[in-house]
């Protein structure tokens, strides 16, 4: 019986070592990944909130049409994002 728990062990090391090793190992000066790429906001998603304020909901245009939104603060202005009505599944 301790014969198997020793085999046990050497085997979990032997695998945890050999995954460490297979991992690519790039050098500093490589570029890191970012997080997954986000999705932009179209121009017209800006445009839409110029002379609004954060929290207004106004009337977005989309290829699909006229959608609720609601004006939000980002890094590059006010931005309309689309109301989800409720027990949708979010956007992607």
């Amino acid at each position: 019986m301790k014969t198997s728990h020793n085999l046990s062990a050497m085997v979990l090391t032997v695998v945890c070592a050999s995954s460490a090793f297979a991992q690519p190992k790039l050098p500093a000066s490589a570029p890191r990944a970012e997080s997954p790429a986000r999705h932009e906001p179209p121009p017209q998603a800006y445009a839409d909130c110029k002379g609004k304020k954060a929290g207004d909901v106004i009337q977005h245009t989309t290829p699909q049409g006229q959608v609720a939104a609601t004006c939000q603060d980002s890094l590059k202005g006010l931005v309309a994002r689309p109301n989800q009505p409720k027990n949708s599944p979010p956007m992607k």
